[in-house]
């Protein structure tokens, strides 16, 4: 009975009701019928048609996405079709924006409600699709006959939300809107995801219809049923599925609300963070103007670099990790200790591997970092040499021009602030900090 009275609760909060349902679909239909009139202006033979979770019915009631799709004959020259999209989406929408997936949309404000405006071609089988996006109007009419039951998606999403795991973004790496809609039709219920989810233990594919074309090299795979050689989980993490399995398996122990809507973080006092932030270095740097999947994928390659650099200089770092807000970035790392021994002892080969140990010795023969050279003990050899850095701030002070950090990030390493420990705080990122040292899951707060 708790748990029912919780779902209430939860679908209270993201169900439209029959008054915003009945506007969006008016809104809907008035943008239809405009770019249908410019599009017949314009003596251009194509369909509107709305995808997404508006067109399946599975939309959040404070996540309002208007997604329509301009389909074109599949002879229709593609730089034609682009800009007659874009042309139409200037025209029809306010406070637009040029977009790019694998060719350009146009985003924009209408009615109050985000609009996309995507151009693809109509395709008669997915298998002979032009562009990825081509697959999206088959995706949304097999949910539309295959989902009985919007509201369990709806509590599907939700959780997801609550526990950072929704969206198949870069930034995110979770569970895509048309992956949670295939769950609940597998599964049956909301509840018969989580229960489930237990299971899904090593290599894991699913599937609703049997068919599998190619070799998948995820381990955890939805076959997609208008597509059978796509994973329509290709994007999320090993880490984001782990979390959603342990948060399904706490919430089917103790059902709370703080799962799908977990309470704000309460910073700390600025004081109390910088002292638990101890043997911390990074960097802080200005965020380019790019879009978020350039963007993210670039900021993990930089802290993937950083974290290297430190294991390769002898430094043993606990954790990388990142912190991205609207005016800039912050990039660290977390090391067992911030100075190290001056000296290395570095084992060589085994004094039988002749070859090998020749070879080890004229290495390090003349070597000027060498403090004793190549010698014997325990059956191999080893020589002991002067480390570089021991200082974690002075090797990333002086390797920063060396780390690849990705194109746009590269750009701006001029503008590079190097930092350590509570220098890494500020009154903009307590509550990131917070939340970071703390270690509570959402749903703990």
């Amino acid at each position: 009975m708790k748990e029912y009275g919780i779902k209430k609760k939860v679908l209270d909060r993201i169900v439209p009701s029959a008054a915003e349902e009945g506007k969006i679909m008016g809104t809907v239909e008035e943008l239809r019928t405009r770019i249908s009139g410019e599009l017949k202006r314009a003596g251009v033979e194509a369909k509107v048609m709305l995808v997404g979770s508006i067109a399946k019915g599975t939309y959040l009631k404070n996540s309002l996405d208007i997604d329509l799709f301009v389909l074109f004959r599949p002879d229709y020259p593609k730089e034609e079709m682009k800009e007659h999209t874009l042309k139409i989406g200037k025209r029809v929408l306010q406070e637009w924006k040029i977009q790019y997936a694998e060719h350009p949309y146009i985003r924009g404000m209408y009615n109050g409600y985000t609009v996309d405006i995507v151009p693809c071609y109509s395709v008669k089988h997915p298998s002979r699709k032009m562009s990825a996006v081509d697959r999206t109007p088959f995706h949304t009419e097999y949910i539309k006959r295959n989902l009985e039951n919007r509201n369990e998606v709806r509590l599907l999403k939700q959780f997801l939300k609550g526990i950072g795991c929704y969206g198949a973004e870069i930034k995110v790496q979770g569970f895509s809107g048309y992956l949670a809609e295939l769950l609940v039709i597998k599964y049956g219920s909301f509840d018969g995801v989580l229960e489930n989810s237990g299971g899904w233990k090593g290599k894991v594919v699913l599937s609703l219809t049997g068919e599998e074309e190619g070799v998948f090299t995820e381990d955890f795979v939805f076959v997609d049923p208008v597509d059978p050689s796509r994973n329509v989980a290709a994007a999320l993490s090993p880490e984001r599925l782990k979390f959603f399995v342990l948060a399904a398996e706490e919430y089917l122990r103790e059902p709370r609300l703080e799962f799908f809507f977990p309470r704000e973080v309460i910073p700390w006092p600025l004081d109390m963070i910088r002292e638990r932030v101890e043997n911390f270095v990074g960097i802080y740097m200005p965020r380019p103007d790019v879009v978020d999947d350039i963007l993210y994928s670039q900021v993990r390659k930089a802290s993937r670099s950083m974290e290297e650099m430190y294991r390769n200089h002898g430094f043993h770092p606990i954790e990388a990790a990142y912190h991205v807000n609207d005016d800039d970035i912050l990039i660290f790392v977390n090391l067992r200790e911030k100075e190290i021994p001056e000296k290395k002892v570095h084992m060589g080969p085994p004094e039988g591997e002749q070859g090998h140990a020749e070879a080890f010795v004229s290495r390090w023969e003349g070597d000027g970092s060498v403090i004793i050279p190549p010698y014997k003990k325990d059956g191999r050899w080893w020589v002991e040499i002067k480390r570089e850095f021991v200082d974690a701030r002075s090797l990333l002070e002086h390797k920063i021009d060396e780390l690849n950090l990705g194109k746009n990030l590269n750009e701006l390493k001029d503008r590079v602030m190097i930092l350590e420990d509570g220098e890494l705080v500020n009154k903009k990122n307590t509550a990131f900090w917070t939340a970071h040292l703390s270690k509570k899951n959402p749903w703990e707060r």
